[in-house]
């Protein structure tokens, strides 16, 4: 198993993976509609999302926070 202190990390990849791969079919499907090759063109659209998806969500996560912490009550 992987140790705790790496959690942070594995919690962004797993998330940016199901929401890229979620966001680029829908996009690609609205876009181009069910072709017959659909399947490549939507894994090639998600990998380069994901490639851009997980380095940002980790800048943009402690931000995040930050904004949640200023408008929720403590």
């Amino acid at each position: 198993m992987i140790d705790k202190k790496y959690e942070f990390y594995i919690f962004s990849l797993f998330m940016t993976m199901f929401m890229s791969f979620v966001i680029s079919g829908v996009l690609v499907f609205v876009n181009l509609g069910f072709l017959s090759d659909f399947i490549s063109i939507w894994f090639h659209a998600w990998i380069k999302a994901w490639i851009v998806a997980f380095p940002s969500v980790l800048f943009i996560i402690p931000i995040a926070r930050k904004l949640v912490s200023k408008v929720v009550k403590q």
